[in-house]
Parts: structure tokens; C-alpha cells; sequence
């Protein structure tokens, strides 16, 4: 729920930039991924198709959203080389979907073997991580 409130609170410091849509469009992009994390938690594996249902909306959205978004920050002056760095951020997001699923296999993660959970965790990292500067910028530009 925090991140979803940081990423309300990144699109209320840049204020009204001159493509509302665009606007809107992006932080309902980033907030799909707060809503899968949650939706991750509350579905553990026990109920394994809606947790990883929002395993995907928390991991694989990104790769849009941060597309997405670093367009549209690199109109905001103040915000351009993030914007440019998100861009960068959209591709090792995908990579790191890709590698997820490429070591996924359920039986050898139902039996405690494999690398399935370190790549699962090192992607929410990394997407967790691009929130965090975004939010700390935000913080720093308010």
C-alpha cells in the first residue's frame, strides 16, 4: 500500500505538466505493480494461480509502465535524466522476466531445489529499487 501512496505522491510533486493523459496514463501504469504486490501477498502458493497472476501484474507491468514513464519524464525538465535512465530500466526489467520464468519450474520449487526463488527475488528488487529513486526524487524535488 506504501508504494502504491508513493507513486500518487511522485505524480502530485510534478503537478500539471502539458499531457494530462499522459499523466494519468503513467501513474495507472506504475500502480499496477503496487496492486500485484499486494495481490502477491495476500495469495500465497497455496492458491498458486492468483499469486502468480500477481506475481505478473507486480513484475512484468513494469516493463510497459517504466517504458511509459520515462518518456513521458524526459518532457519534465527536472525530470529528464531519470526519464533516461527508466528507459534503460524497461529492458533489464524484461531480461529479468525472461530469466525468471527460463529457471522456473514448480515441481523442483515445490521440492526446495533450484534458483527459481533467487531470480523471482532479484527481480522484485530491481523493480522495487526503480520506485524507491523515483520516490526519493520526488521527495528531493518537493
Amino acid at each position: 500500500m506504501l508504494l502504491l501512496a508513493g507513486v500518487v505522491g511522485v505524480f502530485q510533486t510534478i503537478g500539471a505538466s502539458g499531457r494530462p493523459a499522459a499523466r494519468r496514463a503513467c501513474a495507472v501504469l506504475l500502480a499496477l505493480s503496487p496492486l500485484g504486490a499486494m495481490m502477491c501477498g495476500i495469495f500465497t502458493f497455496e492458491s498458486f494461480f492468483l499469486h502468480i497472476v500477481g506475481f505478473q501484474l507486480g513484475t512484468s507491468t513494469p516493463v510497459l509502465s517504466f517504458l511509459a514513464t520515462g518518456f513521458f519524464f524526459r518532457g519534465i525538465p527536472r525530470w529528464r535524466r531519470f526519464g533516461n535512465w527508466l528507459l534503460l530500466g524497461s529492458p533489464l526489467t524484461l531480461l529479468l522476466v525472461v530469466l525468471s520464468f527460463r529457471t522456473f519450474d514448480q515441481a523442483t520449487v515445490q521440492s526446495g531445489l533450484g534458483v527459481a526463488g533467487l531470480t523471482e527475488r532479484i527481480l522484485v528488487t530491481e523493480v522495487f529499487a526503480w520506485f524507491v529513486a523515483m520516490g526519493w526524487l520526488a521527495f528531493r524535488r518537493s
